[in-house]
């Protein structure tokens, strides 16, 4: 029984991986990525990880990475819904007439600032208000320089926030603001600098974009014969789903090593499904 499941596998296994002629570099290309895939699915040490970490490095490559950092092909996009934000919090010191605390932070890919009096200092502690001066912006897009001042100058208090919309997605924000608080309240009233982010997303201008799609679904997919489906929907000859069947055979095989008839069953049952498939 062994020899013959082996020998199954085995034809599987050889089964040529197509040259492609096709004046369609990109379909081409794609179809290589996924018999790369496939190849690396039907080795028998191969784990869920190994397949998800070689999806994960095929489409890093293919957004082609730059010398100093991101990919050419990645572009960054406002979010439809609730952005990301890095969010940077000061316990405010300085008492209103008497001086005030700078308090500074930056973060990269912003596209909004907000100046936010939290309800809240800590989960069980209240916030207090806070009087915030100017809101000095400084910003890079594609390497020039842009500053926007956004005049706060009130007191603001707890649960409420002011928004700078800087009309552009920047490279780097950076971000200051005075502060202060009324005497009693001096290291118990918390303001925050929340920098909006956008976020990455792959460009379709990219040769290789339908590649990519195709990789970031196979990598979600939960079905074995996802990625026969995938080859099949450029190769419509190749229709039989390798994957699956190998798998199926190789545990086959092992339920029917076992000394437990229930198992020797379960073997049984699952190599007939199994080469019924190849029909």
């Amino acid at each position: 029984m062994k020899t013959i499941l082996s020998g199954v596998a085995l034809l599987l296994l050889a089964l040529p991986i197509l040259a492609i002629e096709n004046d369609d570099c990109a379909m081409a290309n794609q179809l290589a990525a996924l018999y790369q895939v496939r190849a690396l699915m039907l080795k028998s040490d191969t784990t869920s990880y190994d397949v998800d970490k070689f999806i994960d490095a095929k489409i890093d490559a293919l957004r082609v990475p730059l010398s100093g950092g991101g990919f050419r092909w990645v572009r960054w996009v406002r979010p439809s819904g609730n952005p990301p934000y890095d969010k940077h919090g000061h316990s405010v010191v300085a008492v209103q007439g008497s001086g005030s605390d700078h308090f500074e932070a930056s973060a990269d890919h912003g596209y909004s600032v907000r100046i936010v009096v939290p309800s809240k200092r800590s989960l069980f502690s209240g916030n207090n208000a806070v009087y915030a001066g100017t809101a000095h912006v400084s910003y890079t897009v594609n390497g020039r320089e842009r500053t926007k001042d956004e005049p706060i100058n009130e007191w603001m208090n707890p649960d409420t926030s002011r928004t700078v919309d800087l009309g552009v997605i920047a490279d780097h924000v950076g971000v200051s603001v005075d502060a202060s608080t009324a005497q009693k309240n001096a290291k118990q009233a918390l303001i925050e600098i929340h920098v909006l982010k956008a976020v990455p997303e792959d460009d379709p201008g990219n040769p290789s974009y339908e590649t990519i799609l195709t990789l970031r679904h196979l990598r979600d997919a939960t079905d074995s014969d996802a990625i026969d489906d995938e080859i099949a929907k450029l190769e419509p000859g190749s229709s039989l789903p390798i994957v699956g069947i190998v798998h199926g055979l190789r545990r086959a095989e092992e339920l029917l090593h076992s000394k437990k008839q229930e198992d020797l069953d379960k073997g049984d049952r699952l190599l007939k499904e199994t080469l019924r498939r190849l029909r």
